[in-house]
């Protein structure tokens, strides 16, 4: 068997530490959660942890910004997916349901969680996730929009507003059918709400 590359082995070896931390932030909290026990159950010694993030609010940072990363993988896939042809109109409710179903997650759930519990203590944690996470999605999504702009089938002024007004409209009933991300809610209600945003979105954007 040929050993790995010591690069490799250190990526394998943050990978365990982020991906330990993630279950343990999210059954723990931030304050119970311990280097200690993260290091166990990534299977690597508590030097190592510090050797890779420093401390344990940089790794608490990387652990949620990881987790909006992964999280929004499948979304960013949906939006640039997006159809700018003839059958614009049917892609765009596609995609809003594939949207709205990544956010309908257990992940998604735990890393709403996570971020309501400790925002007030790190305010910055917000803005890490979003760069990782959520921002390359809705850019991606507003590019999209653009080219259908362009080819005459939405009128747009911005399209990374109307990107962003795009997901809180299909997303406008999420937290109360999910009791804020408790559960799944109900299929028939989510969809139903989810159709509903896009007809709203094509009111005021289509040409």
């Amino acid at each position: 068997m040929t050993a790995a590359a010591p690069g490799t082995r250190g990526a394998t070896k943050r990978q365990a530490i982020l991906d330990a931390a993630a279950e343990l932030f999210a059954e723990d909290g931030y304050e119970r959660a311990s280097i200690d026990a993260i290091a166990g159950r990534a299977g690597v010694s508590k030097p190592t942890v510090y050797s890779h993030f420093g401390n344990k609010e940089r790794l608490f940072r990387e652990s949620l910004a990881e987790s909006s990363r992964q999280l929004n993988e499948q979304s960013y896939a949906a939006a640039i997916a997006l159809d700018v042809g003839a059958n614009w109109e049917q892609s765009l409710r596609q995609v809003a349901v594939q949207l709205v179903e990544c956010q309908r997650s257990p992940c998604a759930a735990s890393l709403q969680r996570q971020l309501y519990a400790e925002i007030n203590r790190d305010p910055e944690v917000f803005s890490i996730v979003r760069s990782r996470g959520a921002d390359p999605m809705i850019e991606a999504l507003a590019g999209r929009l653009a080219m259908l702009a362009n080819a005459g089938h939405l009128k747009l002024d911005d399209p990374l507003r109307a990107a962003k007004q795009f997901l809180a409209l299909i997303g406008a009933e999420m937290a109360e059918l999910t009791v804020l991300g408790t559960g799944r809610g109900d299929d028939r209600s989510v969809t139903a709400a989810v159709r509903a945003g896009v007809e709203t979105f094509l009111r005021a954007y289509r040409t």
